[in-house]
């Protein structure tokens, strides 16, 4: 009796599982540059490098980089630059707060990197930036 109880679990459990659909498997590469881009997402603020992501991932540099450009069309570097940048043009252009303060939350090490930073990939200095921000934005919404 148990034999044949086993046995129709068996042919039960067998048609279960043909039944479920199969969920694709995510490609390695692709769950390298999600997991990155998590890192990415969650320490953007710390100052922490490709190379100190890559190795929390256990990759080297050079893999995550080609992974990423194979994947996105970005480098490592270039995700993690557009990521700080981003963070950097919010906090400029919907805050008061001091641009060293926005610099120091951000984990550059000065004010003066920080500028040159947002001045190399805007063209335009922080103040600009805030400026242009202020200028946008009707009177009853101004900072």
């Amino acid at each position: 009796v148990l034999d044949a109880l086993a046995a129709q679990m068996s042919v039960w459990l067998r048609r279960a599982l043909i039944a479920q659909p199969e969920e694709p498997r995510v490609p390695a590469a692709e769950r390298l540059v999600r997991a990155y881009a998590a890192l990415v997402e969650r320490h953007h603020a710390e100052g922490l490098g490709v190379a100190d992501h890559a190795r929390s991932l256990g990759v080297t540099p050079t893999h995550l980089t080609r992974t990423c450009r194979r994947l996105s069309g970005l480098s490592a570097a270039e995700l993690l630059t557009q990521r700080s940048l981003h963070a950097a043009r919010d906090l400029i252009e919907t805050s008061t707060r001091p641009m060293a303060e926005i610099a120091a939350s951000l984990g550059f090490g000065s004010a003066a990197y920080f500028s040159r930073f947002i001045l190399h990939h805007t063209g335009r200095t922080p103040s600009q930036l805030r400026a242009a921000a202020l200028a946008r934005m009707p009177a009853k919404q101004a900072l």
